[in-house]
């Protein structure tokens, strides 16, 4: 069960269990909730986030509040919501971001993190931070899978926290340690092809280092099924609970991009510049998109590993220049954070 964080404890980050209470038959259903920032004073202990970067789907303010080291939180002013699903991201580093907890808090929506150094060290750290419970659009699908050990048979995660457009049943099933096959009719439907020109990510959930990805799901016989791999700082496979989302046609920019062999590919994308992206490596493991077209000031941008088991990719910066949006990728490996090159990544901006 997720949290329901109260104003008296936010200030000490302590987490109790989200109490759920019925509304009357007269209360009016509250609107969807979606929200992001980009936290960019990782050492200030207060701040409202005002440069362009951020969004209040109630026009609040976005304030970030530093509780110790790597230690934040993320206050969406009048924004309360229930449910729905977070993912944060270091940015501009080879640092590792999890969500420790999210929710509504009185009016307010807050979203707890932790980052850490490369090697698993609380660090201080500048972030991207999305949050929504949005069931709009024609492909889209999120779950949080709040078991770290699922039976191999599966489970379904929890409903306030999960939703597929599709309408089919969700199941997290455990496949060993730190792996998961999850099933989610979205993804399913998109899983021959489609899925490269949406965004795929995966965020682990909790309170120690770790981080989480997709499997390419072309390798295997069954693409339907999503195979999820958890691992820590160093590389070993970790159980964990983790956040999961996947749409398409939903995130105006996108891309699916492949490094098999040099020179790096585009294998699936999406735009609202209506112009294909192109794809240029500027060193190791460090990759440009750019969408013709498309540039757009402000926003949210992420991006997520998708293979080449354990590793990771952050955002490492986005910005427009010509008309285009370009989305700046970096790919780490494990321990050291040492630059590594990706086999397949997913990129995407929301603006």
């Amino acid at each position: 069960m997720r949290t329901l964080i109260k104003s008296a404890v936010a200030a000490a980050a302590l987490v109790i269990p989200l109490l759920v209470v019925g509304a009357s038959p007269a209360a009016a259903e509250p609107p969807p909730i979606e929200g992001y920032v980009w936290g960019w004073q990782p050492a200030n202990p207060n701040y409202i986030a005002a440069t362009g970067y951020e969004y209040d789907s109630a026009g609040g303010p976005v304030e970030i509040t530093r509780s110790g080291v790597g230690r934040y939180q993320v206050r969406f002013h009048d924004m309360a919501g229930l449910g729905g699903v977070a993912h944060v991201s270091s940015y501009g580093n080879n640092g590792i971001c999890t969500v420790s907890s999210w929710g509504p808090s009185l009016d307010d929506e807050l979203v707890y993190l932790r980052c850490f150094t490369a090697a698993g060290v609380p660090a201080d750290s500048r972030f991207v931070a999305h949050v929504t419970n949005r069931t709009d659009g024609p492909v889209r699908g999120y779950l949080w899978s709040s078991d770290p050990t699922p039976p191999v048979g599966g489970y379904t995660p929890p409903a306030q926290y999960a939703f597929d457009s599709v309408g089919a049943p969700i199941t997290v099933a455990g496949t060993g340690v730190g792996a998961y096959s999850v099933d989610l009719g979205a993804f399913a439907s998109d899983s021959a092809g489609l899925w490269k020109s949406g965004a795929l990510r995966v965020t682990a959930y909790g309170s120690n280092p770790a981080h989480c990805q997709p499997l390419d799901p072309g390798v295997f016989a069954d693409p339907e099924v999503l195979r999820i791999r958890c691992y820590g700082p160093d590389g070993l496979a970790v159980n964990t609970r983790f956040v999961l989302s996947y749409s398409r046609r939903d995130v105006p920019v996108s891309a699916t991009v492949a490094n098999p062999a040099n020179p790096p590919t585009i294998d699936g994308w999406a735009s609202n510049g209506g112009a294909a992206p192109s794809v240029a490596p500027l060193g190791v493991g460090d990759y440009l998109v750019s969408f013709p077209g498309a540039g757009t000031p402000g926003g949210h941008a992420f991006a997520s590993i998708i293979a080449t088991p354990p590793m990771y990719c952050v955002i490492q910066s986005w910005t427009v220049a010509g008309g285009a949006m370009n989305l700046r990728v970096r790919c780490f490996g494990p321990g050291s954070g040492a630059p590594n090159p990706a086999m397949l990544h997913n990129t995407g901006f929301l603006a």
